[in-house]
């Protein structure tokens, strides 16, 4: 492992100086052209008579229920609208808020929104960077755009301090930098050693947020139930889409924790996209791969599941399972299918997996494109490894039984149908092919009821006829109906005692016998 990391070309740690310089000139001419406002539109001057002339702005944390935009502008035109456009961490998406006038003073107007974020569809994590920018239009179509500025929504309890590498920051509180340093060492190797083997960007910024202890950083959690919020204790949460990750400083595996969850920034990077969706077998086998404190829980558990059968499918690994005891050893067996990727087919074809996947397939098409086995067959090859029974593959498992043959119908002839006299309307069962034996022992099933003889017809007048080979025909249906209800059947063409009878026979049937009879009249 160690002779693939250093021949992967990893960025050498004297660089981070140079970054660092690099990323504090862009930080400092980002701030000088902050403080000029941007006019688009129909739009004058800020300082020449009629234009809007913008006074002060700011955003504020009113942790835990929102974040505040709050803007003043100065116009000598009433002014139509005042809205705020932000994006949320690394989002591809921004949200879009109208503010409220709050107080006018002269030509000055004060407003503000209040985006809250205390429900789960709207929760921000601390730490997030919110990059914003505010749009004012007046009644005449003048419109100023101001410059796009990034503020960072942090947990306003406590007062923060910062260390970074100019990528990853560590925000922490209280004198605890050795732990934030700690933290900040296991990112910065994560991002050596995953960011390469998994084709993920390692120059977006990383924002941590550590927490001295469970009570202080249960507050700044999602909304979850007490009773989970009581039973679960979380030491690390990551964000991906923001870019944020949640850490628990005061944990022993604190930088176990902290690995594991930039792992799922990087594999959310590489892999998961608009169209893409990595599963959670392969997320969570990643992410205790990259983990650089691995403890002996997820083994012990994997041992446990092999000796007594409790080995996971993987295509049922979508989503971690319900029962605490299976969650468990779903870690072990993902980490340990993962392991078997890298090792027998290569860290290349694990960066193209997340590549496939990206682009919008499934897993289990690009499991087949990159790997050339389906997901069960690779799950198979690491069973196999394991010495463990085999999965049987799909076809196996959805075997059909063989069908039986379908007997062949036969239409009667005239000369059939002379030979049955007057009664040529009652249907001849056709002759089926032979049947193979029958594997099961057949329901007993009801003797037919005799036919009445046929009726002459030399004394029926053509027309009453008819109605009378009608009838018969009705008849032959209902028999047919009763001894297929007393057989479960219910459909077309279901076999009877004496053979297969279909509806389109007796109907055709009938016609050709009312046929021949008018034919004899004339």
């Amino acid at each position: 492992m160690l002779r693939y990391f250093r021949s992967v070309g990893l960025l050498p740690r004297f660089l981070l100086p140079v970054r660092l310089l690099f990323v504090g000139l862009l930080a400092g001419a980002g701030l000088a052209l902050s403080a000029l406002p941007i006019l688009t539109g129909n739009t004058a001057s800020a300082q020449t008579p009629g234009g809007i002339e913008l006074l002060s702005t700011e955003v504020t944390s009113e942790f835990q229920e929102g974040i505040r935009f709050a803007v003043e502008v100065r116009s000598s035109v009433e002014i139509d609208e005042i809205a705020v456009r932000f994006r949320i961490g690394q989002r591809d998406i921004a949200a879009y808020e109208y503010l409220e006038v709050e107080a006018k003073d002269g030509d000055s107007v004060s407003a503000s929104a209040f985006y809250r974020t205390n429900t789960a569809a709207r929760y921000i994590a601390p730490g997030t960077i919110i990059t914003h920018h505010f749009e004012v239009t007046d009644i005449a179509g003048t419109r100023l755009e101001t410059p796009e500025t990034e503020y960072i929504y942090h947990d306003d309890r406590f007062e923060w301090d910062e260390i970074t590498n100019g990528i990853v920051t560590v925000s922490y509180h209280g004198p605890v930098s050795f732990r934030a340093q700690d933290i900040l060492d296991a990112s910065v190797q994560t991002l050596e050693t995953m960011g390469p083997l998994l084709g993920a960007g390692v120059d977006d910024p990383i924002r941590i947020t550590m927490y001295n202890n469970w009570q202080e950083m249960r507050p700044a959690l999602p909304p979850a139930s007490e009773a989970t919020r009581r039973e679960l204790i979380t030491e690390g949460q990551a964000h991906s889409p923001e870019g944020v990750l949640l850490v628990l400083g005061g944990a022993r595996s604190a930088s176990g924790v902290t690995s594991h969850e930039v792992t799922h920034i990087l594999v959310h990077r590489a892999g998961e996209g608009s169209l893409g969706r990595v599963p959670s077998w392969l997320n969570e086998g990643l992410a205790e791969f990259g983990n650089i404190q691995p403890g002996t829980s997820y083994d012990n558990a994997l041992a446990f599941a092999i000796e007594h059968d409790r080995l996971l499918p993987i295509t049922a690994m979508e989503a971690p399972p319900g029962d605490p005891q299976d969650v468990i050893i779903f870690y072990g067996q993902a980490r340990s299918i993962v392991q078997y990727m890298i090792f027998e087919y290569g860290p290349e074809s694990m960066r193209e997996l997340m590549a496939t996947i990206k682009s919008g397939k499934n897993t289990r098409t690009a499991v087949q494109e990159v790997y050339g086995v389906t997901l069960v067959e690779l799950e198979n090859e690491w069973r196999a490894l394991l010495g463990v029974e085999l999965r049987p593959s799909p076809d196996q498992a959805n075997a059909l039984p063989t069908p039986l043959p379908t007997p062949s119908l036969t239409l009667l002839s005239i000369d059939q149908l002379r030979q049955q006299g007057s009664g040529g309307a009652t249907p001849v069962p056709a002759v089926a092919t032979a049947a193979p034996e029958p594997t099961a022992t057949p329901l007993p099933t009801a003797a037919p009821e005799p036919t009445a003889p046929p009726t002459a017809v030399l004394t029926t007048p053509p027309a009453a006829r008819a109605e009378q080979v009608a009838g018969t025909a009705v008849t032959a249906l209902n028999e047919i109906d009763r001894e297929s209800a007393e057989q479960g059947g219910g459909s077309c063409g279901v076999p009877t005692n004496n053979g297969a009878v279909e509806m389109s026979s007796v109907a055709l049937l009938a016609g050709m016998a009312w046929l021949w009879l008018w034919r004899r009249r004339q």
